[in-house]
């Protein structure tokens, strides 16, 4: 069985067990509760969406409740507050606990396209925060229960061969929300913020989280014992923090810079932080790096040198602090970073045809005879691409495949061929993917899709209409609910309209 149809099934029960909560029919719309008074539209559109929800992946579900309270489409604060409860409950369903960035130059990769799906905040931990802020608002006191399950992050070490590594900036951003706005004046009085706010800083213990750490400990306005008590915090934090360099190097000058921006006002940074911060550099640098397996401890490359700190460094002296100097910095040892995740794509026979016949279709005639055969021949070989065996992996295959549609569309909007292209491509989504490995971009292609309807919403082009047309008509619940999900943004945008230019 396939892990995607596993994750519906779990998704179904789940919320069947919901009190308040009406599942449609299995592959039906339900039809709106009889009333007296007539349902408005944005009534009966929410009503549309929730129903829906039950048939697609938990993330996808878990974003469709929490855009439903973003925007009010609900007004009663009840079921708001029962939308944002499920949505943080299937937000546990989704593949990818953290958001993963990828670092270099990896764009046409799988770490690159990986990345790029994950921007889309699919994600536990981006789906979680949100429904923490949405809470916010109805209920704060329950919006600091479901952020303290979140604790602590216990994020793992990644590995020289990693080129893809945790962001969890989401969580302090939550953080500071909740430090803002999720205490009520007495407990205010008693401290509880500050409290909360200085647990925050001590539970830091990995370097991906040191600087959205430090982006928080700047941006958050305090009195100045609250400050000492937090960058004391942040500070025994930062003295603990080793044996990861992949992301110590992608996060140390997010961290520099942000300690540099308080020490410039005076009273905002302490000796302690700055010793810290010192301490966290000298000894991650002097570990373990990360580098190519020719290099050697003597003569590394990976090694860095007094001039990457010579900005910290002017501040160090200015606190009496010793500078950082090039024998600080000298590495331990040198671990080969022959990347893993990088695979690079369009190297099989059968893909790198398939890219250069589409990539053709950008430029020529796209009334001449000769085009028009070209693009047919490039959909009809697209279409029978069915050997995944011919790409490193399934995950490999499906992204270039869904990638090569998309191009597809990008170079033929005004041509005859668009609308069986369009439609091989909403075919081509409407299949459930093969695994969970592969649901994120699958996902990530229908939200491209859609977003393209959002970003042309002022033109009365063909292809967009013939776009918006072929949207509605899919079989794919994922792909209506995304459309009900545009639906839902014109409801409460006039402006935005639909299938005519605004006057």
């Amino acid at each position: 069985m396939r892990a995607g149809s596993i994750s519906g099934r779990l998704l179904v029960v789940t919320l069947l067990s919901m009190p308040g909560f009406v599942p449609a029919q299995s592959g039906q719309k339900a039809a709106p509760a009889k009333s007296t008074d007539q349902p408005s539209p944005l009534a009966l559109l929410s009503q549309q969406i929730q129903d829906l929800s039950t048939s697609v992946p938990p993330e996808l579900a878990s974003y469709a409740f929490l855009r439903l309270v973003e925007t009010k489409a609900v007004s009663q604060p009840e079921q708001q507050r029962q939308l944002t409860e499920q949505a943080y409950m299937l937000a546990g369903l989704s593949p990818y606990s953290m958001r993963l960035t990828a670092v270099g130059g990896v764009s046409d990769t799988r770490a690159g396209y990986l990345s790029q799906a994950l921007m889309q905040g699919m994600d536990t931990l981006s789906l979680r925060t949100r429904a923490v802020t949405a809470m916010l608002k109805l209920d704060p006191d329950r919006a600091r229960d479901l952020f303290e399950q979140l604790r602590p992050l216990a994020i793992a070490n990644r590995s020289c061969t990693d080129s893809m590594l945790y962001d969890p900036a989401a969580y302090y951003r939550s953080a500071g929300d909740v430090y803002r706005k999720g205490f009520t004046p007495d407990e205010q009085a008693k401290g509880l913020p500050d409290e909360f706010l200085e647990s925050v800083f001590r539970d830091v213990t990995h370097a991906s989280e040191v600087g959205p750490a430090a982006e928080l400990l700047r941006t958050v306005q305090f009195d100045p014992e609250m400050l000492a008590r937090a960058e004391g915090a942040f500070a025994r934090s930062l003295n603990s923090i080793r044996g990861d360099y992949r992301s110590f190097a992608a996060t140390q000058a997010d961290l520099t810079r942000n300690v540099m921006r308080l020490a410039s006002v005076r009273g905002r940074a302490s000796h302690a932080l700055l010793e810290a911060v010192r301490n966290y550099v000298v000894a991650n640098e002097s570990g373990a790096v990360c580098g190519s397996s020719s290099e050697n401890v003597g003569g590394s490359e990976a090694s860095t040198n007094s001039s990457t700190y010579a900005a910290l460094n002017v501040v160090l002296e200015r606190y009496g602090i010793a500078q950082i100097s090039d024998a600080d910095l000298k590495p331990g040892s040198v671990v080969a970073a022959n990347e893993t995740d990088t695979q690079a794509y369009w190297q099989s026979p059968t893909s790198k045809q398939l890219l250069t016949s589409v990539r053709a279709l950008r430029s020529g005639d796209k009334d001449s005879p000769q085009w028009q055969e070209s693009a047919s021949s490039a959909l009809t070989s697209l279409r029978e691409w069915i050997d995944a065996g011919s790409e490193p992996s399934e995950e490999d295959f499906y992204i270039q495949k869904a990638v090569l549609y998309s191009q597809m569309l990008i170079a033929t909007p005004d041509s005859a061929a668009y609308p069986e292209m369009l439609n091989a491509y909403i075919a081509f989504l409407s299949e459930e993917p093969p695994s969970d490995d592969v649901r994120i971009y699958w996902l990530w292609n229908i939200q491209n899709l859609v977003q393209r309807v959002r970003m042309n919403h002022w033109r009365n082009d063909s292809a967009r209409l013939k776009l918006e047309a072929a949207l509605e008509d899919a079989p794919s619940p994922p792909i209506a609910l995304y459309g009900y999900l545009l639906e839902l943004e014109r409801t409460q945008r006039p402006s935005f309209t639909r299938g005519y230019a605004r006057q």
